[in-house]
């Protein structure tokens, strides 16, 4: 199939760059106040939601607090997944920021917006300080939680569906050790 001709399109002057430039700079921080708010408010939501339901397996019957028993360390591999992915989004959008910033002040042969690209935590954790403490936590308290199914879980089972439900925990604590191990490494890639 032939190549079609491609249209030349006329250069934009600085000023052109500038607005285009600051254009995606406000959509990214509009983007980036999100991830912040995910990260804020909704990840303690749905942390405090999770042990509400571990709250209630003294009180419920034994086979639905079996279920819920099951239930909560995979919904704990969601909700460190969950929180990583916004850490990491928070993460693009910086260094995105940062970019827009470093075109601008190059376009004005000055430095005029430094935010991002100065931000004294820059580099040293993805999601920067908010990333980095909202995912220490949801590790933490996903640890916890853990300790607490294997804990609530002593007497109900026996023999080798005990041995199977503590193998399952550490599955479980693996999958969440790895997700927050790939984190930690991430890397932007811009």
């Amino acid at each position: 199939m032939p190549k079609q001709p491609t249209k030349k399109r006329a250069a934009l002057n600085p000023q052109g760059r500038v607005t285009v430039l600051l254009a995606e700079y406000n959509a990214l921080y509009r983007l980036a106040e999100f991830r912040m708010g995910a990260l804020d408010r909704r990840v303690p939501a749905a942390g405090a939601t999770i042990v509400a339901f571990l709250g209630s397996v003294p009180l419920l019957p034994e086979q639905a607090g079996v279920i819920v028993l099951v239930a909560i360390p995979i919904s704990l591999v969601w909700f460190v997944r969950t929180t990583i992915n916004h850490a990491r989004s928070l993460e693009d959008l910086l260094r995105g920021i940062e970019a827009i910033e470093q075109a601008i002040n190059k376009a004005a042969r000055r430095e005029l917006i430094t935010f991002q690209s100065n931000h004294p935590s820059r580099g040293k954790a993805v999601g920067g300080r908010t990333g980095f403490e909202t995912v220490s936590t949801v590790g933490f308290v996903s640890a916890l939680l853990i300790g607490s199914c294997e804990f609530l879980s002593g007497g109900a089972a026996v023999g080798w569906v005990s041995l199977a439900y503590s193998g399952y925990l550490l599955g479980v604590t693996i999958a969440i050790l790895a997700w927050i191990r790939r984190w930690r490494r991430y890397r932007y890639q811009g």
